[in-house]
């Protein structure tokens, strides 16, 4: 599914748009409903493992966007899904727990403060990538069965040229090519190039439209902070980066750590983390220009071992947390503080070429 508003006319959407008000569902209700999403999703994953994915889709790897976050039912929403969908996205999947949160050293200054002091450093700048044939994401994962992968992500441009999701673990190379343009994951859309460049760059404006890609099974806050490290990714202008550090900032929760925080590449920068469910999401971020880093992802409570398997598991085997372990191997068993899987930006930039 390569267009990016191909379930606006969903059968039974206008039926939600046009319901209003109505009475919250019962707690088995939303349980049973909210498991149909998760096994609708599990399906929808398995019958997309025997061949080259819709770009957007295939280059999640379980992760933010493209190697990080699960973006979990980016895919499709079943009709009987969306049904309750308004009543869904009122409730956290994740329970919420601060008493089990990670230990950290929160700064003086606020989130709030440095995100808008990088949006308006952003605002300054100017792209000069809006010609370039692809858009290049590389990165090493590291997870909690200790694997590490490289990872890149060459998006084209236009149609013409091909993608490319390629994966290098120890001495194993493959390469995944797709018909351009490159996709872009933002929510619940798939958006190229130009239209993620079409987005609003007024804060409120843009805030508003993330808004509505939200998936209705995770926490719309918890999703518009993904949304934004998404696109922190992407060839977004200037303009376009300053809005989405301006959104960010507006975000309640989000925590600014007080010592400088370093990357796995021995980079330097701040870091900011939102997250008092299951896990802890941090961003480490390059004040003097705005650049994402890393990702990290950190165990906000105890989870359980994930054993090796030859089928995916469900969140009753991974604790409703599907981070740290690659392909088919195991995890440990992870307590608070534990970093969960580490996601280290080398390369977020245009490229000329498709060379690995």
């Amino acid at each position: 599914m390569n267009d990016p508003h191909a379930h606006d006319d969903m059968p039974g959407m206008d039926r939600l748009v046009t319901a209003g008000r109505v009475p919250p569902p019962r707690p088995e209700v939303l349980d049973a409903t909210r498991e149909a999403v998760r096994a609708a999703i599990r399906e929808a994953e398995r019958a997309e493992e025997g061949g080259v994915r819709a770009f957007a889709r295939s280059a999640r790897f379980t992760g933010t966007g493209w190697f990080g976050r699960r973006t979990a039912s980016r895919t499709l929403l079943t009709v009987a899904a969306a049904a309750v969908a308004a009543a869904v996205t009122l409730v956290a999947v994740d329970g919420r727990d601060p008493a089990r949160r990670p230990t950290t050293t929160v700064a003086a200054g606020t989130a709030h403060d440095f995100l808008s002091e990088v949006a308006e450093a952003q605002s300054a700048k100017r792209a000069d990538w809006n010609d370039a044939p692809y858009w290049k994401i590389v990165v090493d994962r590291t997870t909690a069965d200790g694997s590490r992968t490289e990872k890149q992500a060459l998006l084209a441009h236009h149609a013409g040229r091909l993608s490319h999701l390629r994966v290098k673990r120890a001495d194993q190379r493959r390469d995944r090519p797709s018909a351009g343009p490159g996709l872009f994951p933002v929510g619940t859309r798939s958006l190229t190039w130009d239209e993620v460049n079409a987005l609003p760059t007024d804060p409120a404006a843009l805030d508003k439209l993330l808004r509505s890609y939200h998936n209705p099974v995770e926490e719309p806050a918890d999703e518009l902070y993904a949304i934004v490290g998404d696109l922190l990714t992407s060839p977004a202008s200037p303009k376009l980066r300053a809005a989405l550090y301006q959104v960010a900032a507006r975000l309640p929760g989000i925590r600014l750590l007080r010592e400088k925080a370093a990357d796995s590449a021995g980079r330097t920068g701040r870091a900011v983390e939102r997250g008092e469910g299951k896990v802890v999401i941090r961003y480490i971020i390059d004040p003097s220009d705005g650049r994402l880093l890393e990702t990290v992802v950190i165990a906000a409570r105890e989870l359980p071992a994930v054993p090796a398997s030859s089928t995916p598991r469900p969140d009753s085997v991974t604790g409703g947390v599907p981070w740290g372990f690659d392909g088919l191997a195991g995890r440990p068993a992870l307590h608070p503080g534990d970093v969960i899987e580490r996601t280290t930006f080398r390369t977020i930039a245009p490229a000329t070429t498709d060379a690995w």
